[in-house]
């Protein structure tokens, strides 16, 4: 929570919420006691192929933000700056910029690096089951079963002595 009370916001990028459907956890995530976002070109992106019935179970839980004319100049600026970014990271970067202490939640390795040395916090799926667990959203056999499926998926790109530290 932030110092008054609002609910911290999670700005989520389409990597997280992929692999987060993987592992059958959407429901989960918007169970967690954050304020989640996700920038509308994001929401709107062909990367995300999900069906009607999870981005029910996502809307439900989830705002869609829509950047300003200014935003989305400032994503602009930012993919020029750093090329390696897509739009849509820098849509979620920005955005992060726009909420006070708010998180990124990315599995994009270059857009953490920029991220974090532009002052945001950021995590990844990893933190949403350690939030989970530490929150007690759900038992322990649906976590083993979320890392299972990350761990054995060549697609995710995890810490894998990470993920086994986590299943021990």
């Amino acid at each position: 929570m932030t110092q008054d009370n609002a609910p911290t916001v999670v700005v989520n990028d389409a990597s997280c919420l992929i692999d987060l459907r993987k592992a059958r956890l959407l429901h989960l995530l918007v169970q967690l006691p954050f304020r989640l976002v996700i920038p509308f070109p994001v929401r709107a992106s062909e990367l995300i192929r999900f069906t009607p019935q999870e981005w029910a179970i996502l809307d439900a839980g989830i705002e869609v933000f829509d950047l300003p004319a200014e935003l989305v100049a400032e994503a602009i600026a930012v993919m020029a700056k750093f090329p390696g970014l897509s739009a849509n990271d820098c849509f979620c970067l920005v955005t992060t910029r726009r909420h006070e202490n708010a998180i990124l939640l990315t599995g994009d390795g270059q857009l953490r690096r920029v991220a974090s040395n532009d002052g945001r916090r950021v995590h990844g799926v990893l933190w949403v089951v350690d939030e989970l667990r530490r929150l007690a959203l759900c038992n322990d056999a649906v976590i083993v079963q979320a890392l299972e499926v990350w761990r054995d998926d060549p697609a995710v790109r995890l810490p894998l002595a990470e993920i086994a530290q986590r299943l021990r």
